[in-house]
């Protein structure tokens, strides 16, 4: 396709190439026939001035001296003059010229007849007013010749002229009309392959309920196919992923439950004297809760990517509100390590989703109290900047390293500084809190920070531009 549309594209540019060629070659041959005829009308019409004054020149001497060479040189003058005339009515010559050439030869025979019929009986025709008559109408041919000239030359003008606005005529025409055809190849070229990308972009964004259909040549359909191929393989990895999560989440919840709640209850039942007991069970507790931990983080991480395809998005949400309320959720864990949490919280509505904020927030969190050692500090912050909605968690803990500030987003890492928490976590909340901010067009990074760390969320107020 790609080169049948350049053929088709050069195609008005070689017809016009082509066409200015053979004008232009016209035109050229044109003026050399013009050139031509032009020296030869004057050529000839000379010949023939000439002709007439030797012509009278040897008809004087002839009848001074009578000699037959003579004479016969008059005879060979005369001759050159006829075939001169002769040529001279092949040319186009004006209309006055063709009439004094016209008269000239009549003028001319008619002088051969009447004085030079009988070999030397005229004893004055070399003088005579007749010559003087054929000298004026041979002059006037000359003249004639002259303006056939110019009139050649203006009529060589006149074709240049137009084949000047021809070539402008066919250039306006030619190039719009290539335009034309380039975009409609172009179109037809890229847009399969504005297709391709488009699928390939629906498959980055995990949108994989689309069938891909790519139209244009074989070997892009071909690729089309294969791309749905893709689609449809990573469609049934994920919903086996999915399912797998699902079943071994439930699966092992109901015993982790049944498991936690004996605990507690062998716990409630010991005497406070049975210490070994009593920290036997308090390990079996802590334990099962680690594992429901689990559970559920991964749980939450399945249904991330599926959950994020179809964010609702929501007008005004308060995220004041939501902040404060996550905070509230997480007042006993704060009062029992002794931590203070300060608030300064402006007046922030934006849009997005309600809920996948909360989980933000709340993972933020508790993160930074899971790293806050007992009678730490937290500092949260909401604030609009411009048109973004900017929050920031700090926290007075070991920090992060500036070696793994880029890879403790990713899932399943944990940080190497050491956290305050009894339950050890998965390392799946800070990876889902950049899945949600990023699903929300915002963006999450770690600041530089003198004491502990320092995260910070900026999302738009306006709220992501697609909605899921």
């Amino acid at each position: 396709m790609i080169l049948f549309g350049f053929a088709i594209v050069s195609l008005p540019l070689i017809v016009a190439i082509i066409t200015a060629v053979v004008q232009v070659d016209r035109l050229a041959q044109s003026s050399r026939e013009t050139v031509l005829e032009a020296e030869f009308a004057t050529q000839e019409s000379r010949v023939l001035v000439d002709s007439l004054t030797e012509m009278q020149r040897a008809l004087g001497q002839f009848q001074v001296v009578g000699s037959d060479a003579v004479y016969q040189i008059y005879l060979d003058r005369r001759a050159a003059f006829r075939d001169a005339a002769t040529n001279l009515a092949t040319l186009e010559l004006t209309e006055p010229g063709r009439e004094a050439l016209q008269s000239l030869v009549r003028e001319e025979q008619a002088l051969f007849n009447t004085q030079l019929g009988q070999f030397g009986e005229s004893e004055s025709a070399a003088a005579g007013p007749e010559w003087a008559d054929l000298a004026r109408s041979a002059r006037t041919v000359l003249a004639e010749s002259s303006q056939l000239i110019a009139q050649n030359s203006t009529s060589t003008t006149n074709m240049a002229g137009q084949l000047q606005g021809a070539l402008l005529l066919q250039a306006a025409t030619v190039i719009p009309v290539t335009m034309v055809v380039a975009f409609i190849f172009l179109a037809l070229v890229t847009g399969p392959i504005r297709q391709l990308s488009a699928a390939i972009r629906r498959l980055g964004a995990s949108d994989f309920s689309s069938p891909i259909e790519i139209s244009g040549p074989q070997d892009l359909e071909d690729l089309g196919e294969q791309l749905d191929w893709l689609r449809r393989r990573i469609t049934e990895l994920e919903n086996q992923k999915t399912t797998f999560l699902r079943h071994m989440s439930h699966e092992l919840k109901t015993p982790l439950t049944t498991i936690r709640e004996g605990a507690e209850l062998l716990a409630e039942d010991f005497d406070q004297d049975a210490a070994v007991d009593n920290e036997l069970t308090e390990i079996i507790r802590d334990n099962s809760l680690h594992l429901q931990k689990l559970i559920e983080d991964l749980l939450e991480f399945g249904k991330v990517q599926k959950s994020i395809t179809t964010l609702a998005i929501e007008e005004n949400v308060s995220l004041t509100e939501i902040v404060r309320s996550t905070i509230s959720d997480h007042l006993l864990t704060l009062r029992s390590k002794q931590i203070k949490l300060e608030q300064r919280l402006g007046k922030v509505y934006g849009r997005g989703n309600a809920n996948k904020l909360r989980i933000v927030v709340d993972n933020l969190i508790t993160n930074a109290i899971k790293y806050t050692p007992v009678d730490g500090k937290i500092l949260v912050e909401l604030s609009k900047q411009d048109s973004d909605v900017i929050l920031e968690v700090r926290n007075s803990g070991p920090g992060i390293e500036e070696a793994e500030r880029d890879s403790i987003f990713e899932p399943f890492y944990q940080g190497q500084a050491a956290y305050q928490a009894h339950v050890k976590g998965t390392g799946l909340g800070l990876s889902i809190v950049k899945e949600y901010v990023e699903a929300h067009d915002g963006a999450v990074e770690v600041v530089n920070s003198e004491e502990g760390a320092h995260f910070r969320v900026r999302l738009p107020e306006s709220g992501p531009t697609r909605e899921n």
